[in-house]
Parts: structure tokens; C-alpha cells; sequence
């Protein structure tokens, strides 16, 4: 089934330009309907003793975050009039720590979610809730452009991040519409082991011989990290193969654990220079 509905969120207009950029190239791609989420943060009510001057303070930040966002959405405007594909304009609202739950509402009534990943700087944390946040709780896979990004297509040269895990395939089964037709396909295991319930008697084989059965040529790199963490691994072979996308399960273990010891997920989020499809 190809994509028909494309969703992408934005924040502010200059870092979410690639999430903009690639939800137009999905878009023409699929001849799929098109819409941007501007999304505001609210901030939360702030504490005082005397109700007059909270209500007061707070009325204040909230125009503030409104009238920040009405400069945004006018920055926007100019970029979807240029655009191939008719692109509808919606806004929400929400107090941070409630915006990735806000943004998986929208994105269940789209194919995809598209988004520019977590920046360092005052928004980082906010694109990171709003990656999770559609991760854990829309039902729908996330597409996420690196800064800066300006790539002219997707999907010829993906690289399967494959540890046979059920975000994997999720991931991957999702990323199907994506990468139909792809010139090459690299199914890449780091330091993956024959075993019963996961890779099987010869770690990428299986999910080979699925994808081959739908038409793709695929490269089985079965890599040894030497040291390395999963993520190194995993971008030092899709610079090897050239790669224009990497398709991965998304956070395999819990937040905890990867906030605690690091993982994949994260570290890909934050470093990756090409899109990144995930789901969980």
C-alpha cells in the first residue's frame, strides 16, 4: 500500500526547513496529500503566591508563545505557495511536556510523520518529545531529516538497520512504500549471533530472502562493531554504501535505559546525516 496522507511538524521555519524539503519530495513522490503542523509550545502556569500576578505572568508568556508562532507560521506561508503539491496549513497548541502526545494525535490520521530531528539549542528538547511522543504513542512510523538537509530523493540506497527485533520489522514493513524500487538495498547486523528466536542459523539471511521475494537487490553486511558503539557502527556502513536512508526499529529498550546507558536510538537521533525512518 503506498503513502496517501504526509504529515509533516514543524516548530520554527529555519530548522524545520528539511522536514518541510522532504515532506514535499514524499509528497510529489506518492501524489499524497500534504499538510504542516505548526506546532506551539505553551509554558507551563508559573508559580506564585498571589493568583493576580500569576494569571497576569502567564497571560504574558502564552501572547508571547502565540505571537512567536503567528511569525513562524508567516515565515512558512511563502515556502508551501513555491511548492509542486498543494499543502494545507494547520496550528496546535500545547504545554511542552504534553507536545509529542499532541503530535501522535495528528500523525494517526497520516501514513507518516515527518520531522527534523533533535538540534542542540532551546528546541532540542522539545523535538525530542515530539519524536517520542509519535514513536510510542501515534501508531505511525516517523521520518526524521538531519539539519540542513537537502537531499533531491529518498529510498534508491536505504540501509536496514537489522537486529530481527519487532521494531525492526515494523520499521521496515513501514518503510515498504519508501523503498520499492530501490537500486540497492543494504541489510546491515552488528555483531549478531545465529540464534533461535532472532537472526536464525545465519544472522540477515531471512529478511533477505523477504526482500528479494519483493523484487530487491540486497547486500547482507553482517559487521563486527570492534569497539565501536551500534550507532558508529551503523553510520560508518551507510557512509560505506553510500546510503539515503537508514530504516530502524526505535528504542528497543526502555527511555530509561537509553537515557541511563545510551543507545542506538539516541545516538542516531543526534548524529545521523541522512533521514531516518523509525517505528516502535
Amino acid at each position: 500500500m503506498t503513502w496517501k496522507d504526509v504529515l509533516a511538524f514543524v516548530i520554527d521555519a529555519e530548522t524545520d526547513a528539511p522536514a518541510i524539503r522532504l515532506s514535499e519530495l514524499v509528497s510529489n513522490r506518492f501524489n499524497a496529500k500534504r499538510a504542516i503542523v505548526l506546532l506551539t509550545a505553551l509554558p507551563d502556569e508559573p508559580l506564585a503566591y498571589e493568583p493576580t500576578v500569576v494569571a497576569g505572568v502567564w497571560a504574558e508568556l502564552l501572547a508571547r508563545a502565540r505571537g512567536q508562532s503567528d511569525a513562524e507560521r508567516k515565515k512558512i506561508e511563502p515556502l508551501l505557495d513555491d511548492a509542486v503539491t498543494r499543502c494545507e496549513m494547520r496550528t496546535a497548541e500545547a504545554l511542552s511536556r504534553d507536545l509529542g502526545r499532541v503530535g501522535a494525535v495528528h500523525a494517526r490520521y497520516a501514513d507518516v510523520a515527518i520531522l527534523t530531528r533533535p538540534v542542540v539549542g532551546e528546541s532540542g528538547d522539545l523535538r525530542e518529545e515530539l519524536v517520542e511522543g509519535v514513536l510510542f504513542h501515534a501508531g505511525r512510523p516517523a521520518l526524521i531529516a538531519p539539519p540542513e538537509w537537502k537531499g533531491a530523493m529518498i529510498g534508491k540506497r536505504p540501509l536496514i538497520a537489522w537486529d530481527a527485533s519487532r521494531e525492526a520489522t515494523r520499521a521496515l514493513a513501514d518503510a515498504a512504500p519508501l523503498i520499492e524500487g530501490a537500486d540497492s538495498v543494504a541489510v546491515v547486523t552488528i555483531d549478531a549471533k545465529p540464534k533461535t528466536f532472532g537472526h536464525g542459523e545465519q544472522p540477515g539471511a531471512n529478511i533477505a530472502a523477504h526482500l528479494n521475494r519483493r523484487g530487491l537487490a540486497v547486500d547482507v553486511r553482517n559487521i563486527d562493531s570492534m569497539g565501536r558503539g551500534t550507532a558508529q557502527a551503523i553510520l560508518d556502513e551507510a557512509e560505506a554504501v553510500s546510503a539515503d536512508l537508514i530504516v530502524m526499529g526505535g528504542y528497543a529498550h526502555s527511555r530509561l535505559r537509553e537515557m541511563v546507558f545510551g543507545g542506538a536510538t539516541r545516538d542516531l537521533l543526534r548524529t545521523a546525516p541522512m533521514p531516518i525512518l523509525m517505528a516502535h
